[in-house]
């Protein structure tokens, strides 16, 4: 009686009905297969590992069509001039679970800002030179020296794929000292530029906190009379005005903060009773063409979540990513916690973390 024929594989196997073993080639996956896999990669780095396995699969996968990423976080950095002489930076995944430590020149004595995509600010404090860095690709865009002192405070969505732009805004004092130099800023001033620019666009009184980028306009908040002031980009004026909440309260002590989420821009106040945190939330409403553009209150912003750092926000999809569910608020406390607050029940939950103080959000990207 003849052997039964087997064959001996090395990429993958399984058992026919008969007891032969068939041999399975990974490689031959259909293209369509091999896109429902790696879309549902909420890890970039499992998205890399992906497009290593053979060239089949590299194909398939064109690195700029990379699934979807939550942000990562950033661990807090020590004083960059005295601690960071090493290119060493760290990021912690929520997706995954997983800390990513990533060799980065670029990072070098640097000052890192965020909440970014693709790119985060960086800076040095002593040459004030300013530059985007992407901490993975290790890309550097740097920008023309700017004539207003003050550390580097928000950058549009995405700097350079949407041509975005990035604004400095001082403190609100009027002079500093620094190396016995004294510098002078105009109240309110902020500076606008495009990594396609050669200098910045200074605009004045236009706000000095919370900020938010929408189809060709800057929305800024004045913390001193909580108007909304809204500036056409291309132009750099001032459009109009937002009045604040009409039953915002001014004597609640917290935290104005802005988000561009799904075509829509979210006020959010947050503030503390006890060590509970809450949150007020109130959509800009643009009216009909005859009425004032003015804030709503609302209780739920769907399948929506959004993470916050300082007065910026960045917002994403909960239905893009599995196990995370929608309508709640990621935030950083004291620059020591992660905190989650649902929407629904007004509560707040501390989050594992694997950093003893946290930094800001990035969005990771390959491109």
């Amino acid at each position: 009686m003849p052997k039964r024929k087997t064959t001996t594989v090395t990429r993958g196997e399984r058992s026919g009905t008969d007891g032969v073993r068939i041999e399975r080639n990974w490689s031959e996956l259909p293209e369509d297969i091999l896109h429902l896999f790696y879309k549902n990669l909420d890890d970039i780095t499992d998205f890399i590992r992906f497009r290593a396995v053979c060239k089949s699969w590299r194909l398939s996968a064109p690195v700029n069509d990379y699934p979807p990423q939550l942000p990562w976080l950033l661990e807090h950095r020590e004083h960059p001039e005295k601690h960071h002489e090493n290119s060493i930076i760290r990021f912690y995944c929520l997706s995954s679970g997983k800390v990513h430590t990533v060799t980065c020149p670029g990072s070098r004595r640097a000052r890192l800002e965020g909440p970014a995509c693709r790119y985060l600010l960086a800076s040095h404090t002593k040459s004030f030179q300013m530059y985007l860095l992407n901490p993975l690709t290790n890309d550097q865009i740097y920008a023309p020296w700017v004539n207003v002192f003050g550390f580097p405070d928000y950058i549009g969505p995405d700097p350079i794929k949407g041509g975005d732009i990035v604004v400095i805004s001082p403190p609100l004092i009027e002079n500093y000292w620094v190396d016995n130099i004294e510098w002078s800023a105009p109240h309110k001033m902020m500076a606008f530029w495009r990594p396609d620019a050669d200098d910045w666009v200074y605009v004045g009184g236009v706000g000095n906190s919370a900020n938010a980028f929408y189809r060709g306009q800057y929305f800024s908040h004045d913390r001193e009379t909580e108007i909304t002031n809204v500036i056409d980009v291309a132009t750099k004026k001032l459009v109009y005005q937002v009045a604040p909440p009409e039953d915002f309260n001014r004597l609640l002590e917290g935290c104005t903060v802005m988000v561009e989420s799904r075509g829509k821009i979210l006020r959010l106040f947050q503030y503390y009773e006890g060590e509970q945190c809450h949150f007020d939330i109130y959509c800009l409403y643009f009216g009909d063409g005859k009425a004032k553009p003015c804030w709503v209150r609302i209780t739920d912003i769907g399948d929506q979540m959004l993470f916050l750092q300082y007065y910026r926000g960045l917002s994403f999809r909960a239905s893009n990513f599995a196990r995370f569910k929608g309508n709640c608020i990621y935030f950083l406390k004291d620059e020591r916690y992660l905190c989650r607050y649902n929407i629904g029940d007004d509560t707040t939950e501390v989050l594992p973390c694997p950093f003893d103080k946290v930094g800001s959000w990035l969005v990771p990207s390959l491109v």
